[in-house]
């Protein structure tokens, strides 16, 4: 690393990039790209209007809650990234190969951005954040010692694990939250547009770290916390934001499964064994119970074709098996993030004719997805999952009607349950 340069003063310049002024840094202006947006790969935009114009048109591309006084210290600002960078996968599933290259970010000129804030956020997702999103040894030296290697190979990478450690700083330090937020805001921006650029070069070489940076984008996600209108399956208005993220990553491993889970990433066989004791297998068999009665309101509609059927009664049955599989895990009395996988892979394994049924706000698929929301309640003390279960059960409360709400007073009294 280069030694550090005194300070020297400069002319203030009103005419740098957009990417700049927002990250109040020196912009060296140079066209049409300028040195930092170059190092961190992003895209460069020079406007000729006043600054105060560029953060208004900034800002008006936001939702009207992200434009929010209230709420925008809460939100990353970029969120329209975050679907973008997946719809773009989505319409070309060949994944076609560009002529734009991937720079390696641990050029000699990268290093000079490496600031002593940044130092410590990397320094504390190594020693803190990473316990938080492992649930075993080998997890934890996968990303001690690879993913943070791959983060001076791949932009992403490192950008990402800023703004995770940037979110979980301002979770212990409630004081210094805004302060943190803002850095979250910063590394989250440059982590998404650096993968967005690689998307379509996806290969065997690079499917591992694009899968690493999709999985700490949904990390991000949930870290930021529950937003309002947004109930990752469904939403208020059009497609759920998450379950676009959740899209680009069925994308990645459809196509480069195997590589994807081989060498460091392939998956170790547990030796744990399971020894649930008689009260936990009695709520187990408890909790079976409620959610297999959801037959009986299948049962009851007599509209549908087969197909609408088998669609509700399979995926009831996979919540069931899921139930199993949390609450066997569970008896391994590890820490809570191990539950993460399972939770989510239910969500990852709905047909699309079901997630269309949320997404139309249908009774009977939100009905099913309030009992899987109650399985998040197991999740609490994780720090990025605290507060989901009873925000995706009061999304469903909102367009359940009323006649039903007894089919969903079981998950309710378990998310609010102390």
């Amino acid at each position: 690393m280069r030694p550090v340069k005194s300070r020297r003063t400069h002319q203030k310049s009103r005419s740098g990039c957009s990417n700049c002024k927002r990250r109040r840094i020196k912009c060296d202006e140079k066209k049409p790209i300028c040195t930092n947006c170059a190092n961190h790969e992003v895209e460069c935009i020079f406007s000729a209007r006043g600054s105060s114009e560029v953060s208004s048109a900034a800002s008006g591309s936001l939702s009207p809650t992200e434009r929010c006084p209230r709420e925008k210290k809460y939100r990353f600002r970029t969120s329209q990234y975050t679907t973008e960078i997946w719809k773009r996968t989505a319409q070309s599933p060949t994944l076609k190969s560009t002529e734009t290259q991937h720079k390696d970010v641990s050029t000699e000129a990268s290093t000079d951005f490496i600031s002593m804030p940044d130092l410590q956020l990397f320094h504390h997702f190594l020693v803190s954040t990473i316990p938080t999103t492992v649930d075993d040894e080998h997890g934890r030296a996968v990303w001690q010692n690879h993913v943070a290697q791959w983060a001076f190979e791949f932009p992403s990478i490192l950008h990402l694990i800023l703004a995770l450690s940037a979110l979980h700083m301002g979770h212990e330090k409630p004081g210094l939250r805004e302060q943190y937020l803002q850095q979250a805001d910063d590394h989250f921006t440059f982590g998404v547009q650096s993968v967005t650029a690689v998307l379509s070069e996806l290969n065997a070489d690079t499917c591992q770290k694009v899968y690493i940076s999709a999985v700490m984008i949904c990390f991000a996600y949930f870290g930021r916390g529950p937003r309002p209108g947004e109930y990752l399956v469904f939403s208020d208005n059009g497609p759920a934001e998450w379950l676009v993220l959740m899209h680009g990553v069925k994308l990645i491993l459809e196509s480069h499964h195997s590589k994807v889970f081989s060498g460091i990433l392939e998956p170790k066989p547990s030796s744990d064994v399971a020894n649930m004791s008689p009260p936990m297998q009695n709520e187990l068999q408890e909790h079976i119970a409620q959610v297999q009665g959801l037959q009986r309101l299948v049962d009851l509609q007599h509209s549908w074709d087969a197909g609408d059927r088998v669609m509700y009664l399979s995926a009831i049955d996979n919540l069931t098996s899921t139930l199993e599989e949390v609450y066997l895990k569970r008896s391994l009395h590890k820490p809570a993030v191990g539950l993460m996988h399972i939770l989510i892979g239910w969500l990852y394994r709905l047909p699309r004719d079901f997630v269309a049924q949320l997404e139309r706000k249908d009774s009977l698929a939100l009905v099913i997805l309030a009992h899987w929301a109650g399985l998040l309640k197991y999740m609490e003390s994780v720090w990025f999952m605290t507060g989901w279960g009873e925000h995706v059960l009061n999304g469903v409360c909102a367009f359940l009607p009323a006649d039903l709400w007894g089919w969903v007073e079981w998950p309710m009294e378990r998310v609010q349950k102390e």
